[in-house]
């Protein structure tokens, strides 16, 4: 676990020098194609996955990598496990200079049950969360815990706040006590995990598995809980296409969230 760790500690160090001149520009900012996921790529996205692919293809090690521009890729002939790579999560937040956005990397085999290590790496802060399975999340090296709020009334909740998550905003708002739309699904599961947050909601059914796969470890190892929103766990395949619905918390009244947000 030791390499795995040292090696994405390479990808992030890679993207935050490949993107540092990108940041706050109107250069970076540009569409320059279509990714693998169906989305527009802006030339930051693009700096930020070639950084972090070189690393991992000069790495040595046989993997498959699943990002969100190029797809799965294969290096090597025998994987020995599968890199889940955003290489910028919260592009917006880039291109517009709001110091939001990380790098998004996660350590599994075929789905996202099975994912073992994770680092989230705010590239503007600097601030850097990781997590080994069954041996609990730290950011910056120090031991992190969701929060210990025992009451919706009481939370502050991360959701999206626009077209189709209007619903649901109305719904949650009318029950806790605060909402912010940070921009990027990565960070704000770890605001859970760390306990900025009580808890993170995105039910439009449109994040990918790169947006949440390393998260999604990070939150559960702080000792919080990741459904679907109707109570199951998350067992996507690890790809580019598939959606998935999130709903994170610090556990305390998780059932009562869920149907808070009535899905």
């Amino acid at each position: 676990m030791s390499e795995i760790a040292v090696l994405c500690d390479d990808v992030a160090e890679a993207v935050s020098r490949a993107v540092k001149d990108l940041v706050g520009t109107s250069r970076g900012d540009r569409v320059v194609g279509m990714g693998a996921d169906g989305t527009p790529s802006k030339l930051i996205d693009i700096a930020a996955e070639d950084a972090a692919l070189e690393i991992l293809a000069s790495s040595g090690i046989d993997m498959k990598v699943v990002s969100e521009e190029k797809g799965i890729l294969t290096y090597g002939e025998r994987p020995e496990f599968t890199v889940v790579l955003d290489p910028l999560d919260g592009t917006f937040n880039a291109t517009h200079n709001i110091p939001f956005f990380s790098v998004s990397i996660a350590i599994g085999n075929n789905d996202l049950s099975d994912i073992r290590y994770a680092k989230v790496f705010n590239l503007a802060s600097g601030m850097d969360f990781t997590a080994s399975i069954g041996e609990g999340a730290q950011c910056n090296g120090q031991e992190i815990q969701v929060s210990q709020v025992s009451g919706v009334q009481d939370f502050t909740v991360a959701t999206y706040a626009y077209h189709d998550g209007w619903d649901v905003l109305k719904r949650v708002g009318r029950h806790i006590r605060r909402i912010r739309t940070l921009g990027s699904a990565a960070l704000e599961l770890c605001l859970v995990a760390s306990g900025g947050l009580d808890a993170f909601v995105d039910t439009r059914n449109r994040l990918r598995i790169m947006d949440v796969a390393a998260g999604i470890l990070i939150v559960k190892e702080a000792g919080g809980i990741v459904t679907d929103g109707q109570g199951r766990g998350l067992f996507g395949e690890l790809n580019v296409t598939d959606r998935v619905n999130v709903v994170a918390s610090n556990g305390t009244v998780h059932t009562e969230l869920e149907k808070t947000i009535g899905l």
